[in-house]
């Protein structure tokens, strides 16, 4: 941050999950900063890494923007760093009222973008409409399984489940609305981990192999540059304007990149290996945020492959 940025209040939502905890412990490295958490439960070990815990409901409760603005104009928050992926949707939805009643800064892809590409099923017919390779979407029972069955709308892939014959392909069709059913696509997965700035204009990027996961979330993860995903990424934002922190995951088979699911928010796990690589994109944002120019040059990734591990750590409280 420059060195004439006066102290400033940052506030992370849903701080009780993995990417609101490395938000908390990689802004700690900056002078001046006085570190907020929110969270709609109060047994959250996110506040531990924060100088303050607040509550906010979920954001589903249509109290959520009220109670919102509420919190960012009694703390003076400068800064507000979303993470969960209905909160960064609810945000951005409502962002012109809270803009318009409070002075903190954020920064998010727009309400357009989330309804084109957050529900899996549209953003499928969407992403493929304009050439950018997807799974085949699959409607009715096939000849050859297995496919890959995903709500329509979750976060990551967590919710990703294997369907291995047309029995249960047909009572899953009968009974549940809020599901897809896509080719099963293989090969190796990757997620690209994106800064664009308030212009969509993408700033710098981070591919990496997904190696292992859990719970959605990667614990392995590396650098793997063997395919450069540059040029989807470019045609997918002359289509669509991304804002800020974005992923995307992708599986490349034979080649070619199928994209399989778009993350308007920062990634669960692997975020730590892109700082590492020369990406910081959490110390990044505030101080695009705090009004710096953030160039293309600042966020180069340096060309050396790295795997990280991650692991649990227990904090006992009485």
């Amino acid at each position: 941050m420059g060195k004439n940025i006066r102290h400033i209040n940052v506030l992370i939502g849903s701080n009780g999950g993995l990417t609101g905890v490395y938000l908390a412990r990689n802004l700690r490295e900056m002078p001046n900063v006085q570190i907020y958490g929110a969270d709609s439960s109060d047994v959250t070990v996110g506040k531990y890494f924060v100088d303050k815990q607040c509550h906010l409901p979920k954001a589903a409760d249509p109290q959520f923007v009220e109670a919102l603005i509420h919190l960012l104009k009694m703390e003076q928050i400068d800064i507000y760093l979303p993470t969960h992926s209905l909160e960064t949707e609810i945000v951005a939805e409502n962002r012109k009222t809270i803009q318009d009643s409070v002075k903190t800064k954020f920064i998010l892809s727009p309400i357009e973008t989330y309804k084109e590409l957050n529900d899996k099923y549209i953003a499928n017919l969407n992403l493929s409409e304009i050439g950018i390779p997807v799974p085949k979407l699959i409607r009715e029972p096939v000849e050859k399984y297995p496919i890959i069955m995903k709500r329509r709308i979750g976060s990551g892939s967590k919710e990703t489940v294997m369907i291995e014959n047309s029995v249960i392909h047909k009572a899953y069709l009968d009974t549940c609305q809020d599901i897809s059913f896509f080719q099963m696509i293989h090969g190796k997965e990757y997620t690209v981990d994106c800064l664009f700035d308030y212009e969509g204009i993408l700033l710098g990027y981070n591919q990496r192999e997904r190696v292992k996961t859990i719970g959605g979330a990667v614990s392995i993860t590396q650098n793997n540059n063997e395919f450069d995903i540059l040029p989807w990424l470019r045609r997918m934002a002359t289509r669509w304007i991304f804002c800020g922190c974005v992923n995307f995951q992708y599986i490349l088979q034979n080649g070619v990149p199928y994209f399989i699911d778009i993350n308007l928010r920062y990634p669960s796990g692997g975020l730590p290996l892109t700082v590492a690589s020369g990406l910081d994109i959490p110390k990044l944002t505030v101080r695009m945020l705090c009004g710096e120019q953030i160039t293309a040059k600042m966020c180069r990734t340096q060309p050396k492959c790295r795997r990280m591990y991650r692991y649990f750590e227990e904090i006992i409280e009485e």
